[in-house]
């Protein structure tokens, strides 16, 4: 081999290492982003859940007192006026 081929292919190293170091770089910026997107979405559904709590749980109530109405002999009218003062 002579000095051209050597420095030909000293040249062709360092583009490939070049291109490896912003594949590297691209790859690092890619994790970044995916973990960034999991932790907003993680967020996102426990401070809908701790939002919505409430309602929620007005709603179960709801359903519970409902359940007491169909097993009891309470009437239809003490039914509408409690799902009234709920709101």
């Amino acid at each position: 081999m002579n000095d051209e081929e050597l420095k030909e292919i000293q040249a062709k190293q360092e583009e490939t290492l070049i291109l490896v170091k912003k594949i590297w770089r691209a790859e690092k910026w890619r994790r970044f982003w995916t973990i960034f997107r999991y932790i907003i979405f993680i967020g996102i559904i426990f401070g809908a859940f701790y939002f919505l709590t409430p309602y929620i749980e007005r709603v179960m109530s709801v359903a519970q007192q409902f359940k007491g109405v169909t097993d009891s002999s309470m009437d239809f009218q003490k039914l509408l006026e409690q799902l009234q003062s709920v709101k």
